[in-house]
């Protein structure tokens, strides 16, 4: 007896257009080292992901499925920068930047299950997110450099973010806004053997991407692992300590660091079960902390240049899952090497090439 037979032929377009414009001014001052700036840029991404697909039972077409998703993701920046020597051997820097995000992302979900060629909407996924984001901050550090080698910068940041996000049938999506203080600290120290010795602490703050945060319902290449975006996902914050090392060995120039890092909200996928279709979604249920080193290195043979390096840590990953039974956690050793190199030919010809393995 002859068995039935499924087949589904998937077909999956994703085109992007970029276009981005910059300006820049920058008065100096008769001081040495003072200097003010300003700067504007716009930046506008124009995307589609559309995902078609075709089903097959017995050779014939059973029902068709597409989703078409285009998307529009702009930024418009301006900055303002100032910075003033005190005495010989300090530096005071101060700015502040404002910078506005719109993103919008419309959808359609259509279906043939008839397969006579006539497409139907589906209304539960054909929408159109608006997400708009606005943030403002403030600036400013302190470098002081001692004549004994030492060199000490301080620095704090102060961001102060507001979202205004909107589909066609949720007239308003709650996303509360929010403010963070982002500290750093770099210490050196140049060693009588030019070498230099370095302590660094810094926080950083990663929002969320359009990839995370649209609601369309991607099925991708397959109808049964369907993607959906979360609108009020919280950014990442990051704590990083670093104690680092450059000297220089036989004509290559040598970096070394040893480093922690730790994140307590990071943006991870929870997959659950609707029948047989796992459903993915997005969540800050991430801790992670990681402990390694890393080494780069740059040096040049007459007309070949070479520059790469190599991290190792040990990454710690937890969910912060309140349900006990889907707690889940791993633990094990990363490793990561990326290699840059160029060649220079005559006449103004040149080779580049880049390399990486994780």
């Amino acid at each position: 007896v002859e068995q039935p037979s499924s087949i589904s032929n998937n077909e999956t377009l994703n085109g992007s257009g970029t276009v981005d414009a910059n300006l820049t001014y920058t008065h100096y001052f008769e001081k040495p080292q003072q200097e003010f700036s300003v700067l504007a840029s716009f930046s506008r991404n124009d995307r589609n992901n559309d995902f078609y697909s075709t089903n097959f039972f017995n050779g014939s077409i059973d029902s068709r499925l597409k989703n078409e998703n285009d998307g529009i993701n702009e930024e418009m920046t301006l900055q303002a920068d100032y910075q003033t020597p005190i005495g010989t051997n300090q530096l005071l820097e101060a700015g502040v930047k404002q910078i506005k995000r719109t993103v919008t992302s419309n959808f359609i979900t259509s279906t043939d299950l008839d397969a006579d060629g006539v497409y139907e909407s589906v209304a539960s996924n054909s929408n159109q997110l608006n997400y708009n984001q606005d943030v403002s901050s403030a600036y400013t550090s302190y470098t002081y450099s001692a004549k004994n080698g030492y060199s000490l910068k301080g620095g704090l940041r102060y961001e102060y973010t507001t979202i205004n996000a909107f589909t066609r049938t949720e007239s308003d999506i709650n996303i509360p806004e929010y403010d963070v203080f982002v500290p750093s600290i770099n210490a050196s120290k140049k060693l009588k053997n030019g070498n230099t010795v370095k302590l660094s602490y810094n926080r950083r703050i990663q929002r969320p991407s359009i990839q995370f945060l649209n609601p369309n319902r991607q099925q991708n290449n397959n109808v049964l692992n369907q993607t959906i975006g979360n609108p009020v996902l919280d950014p990442e914050f990051t704590d990083n300590y670093e104690v680092g090392y450059t000297t220089m060995l036989k004509g290559v120039s040598l970096n070394f660091t040893g480093f922690y890092r730790n994140s307590n909200n990071a943006i991870q996928s929870l997959r659950t079960f609707a029948g047989d279709t796992i459903i993915t979604r997005y969540a800050n249920i991430g801790k992670e902390e990681a402990y390694g080193s890393s080494l780069f290195a740059n040096l040049t043979l007459g007309k070949l240049t070479l520059s790469g390096g190599g991290d190792a840590y040990y990454a710690v990953l937890d969910n912060n899952v309140p349900n006990p039974d889907d707690r889940a956690s791993n633990e094990g050793w990363v490793f990561m090497g990326r290699m840059f190199g160029g060649y220079n030919l005559n006449k103004g010809w040149g080779l580049q090439f880049f390399g990486m393995y994780r």
